[in-house]
């Protein structure tokens, strides 16, 4: 198991296949794909494919991936992500995902915050996080790992309703 960061509670890693039914167990659930546009999971063999196609984000750049997040004395209990957006050079986007039973208990602010710390430190300039305005959970997780919020737009899901747009922009040297 590849670790990459650790924060007081949890532990943020590459994915193995043994994440899969945890995995499946959140993609599943309709309440967790609420917001993300994607549908929830049919089955096992969708997540396993998934996971394969997670671990190539790590190849996408300095700073990037697709993780598990694990809690101390919980095991898998969600994701974070840093990936460059393919239409906008220089720009990255930054997400979370948590399993149900694990929501209001601070874990995604935590995982959210370290990923925007490790991206930075790696040389990723601007994280981004397009958001569904109405997801009031998520607005106020990327407000609590330090994002600032940037208004409505539909520059980063073209074809969608605007997102709430919240960045984290890594400070200039010298500055």
């Amino acid at each position: 198991m590849l670790v990459l960061l650790r924060t007081r509670r949890l532990t943020i890693r590459a994915f193995t296949a043994a994440d899969a039914p945890a995995a499946y167990a959140m993609w599943s659930d309709p309440e967790v794909c609420r917001y993300t546009g994607d549908e929830p999971a049919a089955d096992l063999s969708v997540i396993v494919a998934d996971i394969a196609r997670w671990q190539e984000v790590a190849a996408l750049g300095p700073g990037c991936g697709f993780w598990a997040v694990e809690a101390d004395g919980a095991g898998f209990i969600g994701d974070v992500y840093v990936r460059p957006f393919a239409e906008i050079p220089g720009e990255h986007e930054i997400g979370w995902h948590f399993s149900r039973p694990h929501w209001g208990r601070g874990y995604a602010t935590e995982a959210a915050a370290a990923a925007i710390r490790h991206a930075h430190a790696a040389g990723v300039s601007r994280l981004v996080a397009p958001i569904d305005p109405g997801h009031h959970a998520s607005l106020r997780v990327a407000e609590k790992a330090g994002m600032l919020p940037e208004g409505l737009s539909d520059r980063y899901t073209p074809g969608e309703p605007p997102s709430a747009v919240f960045a984290s922009t890594m400070p200039m040297p010298g500055l």
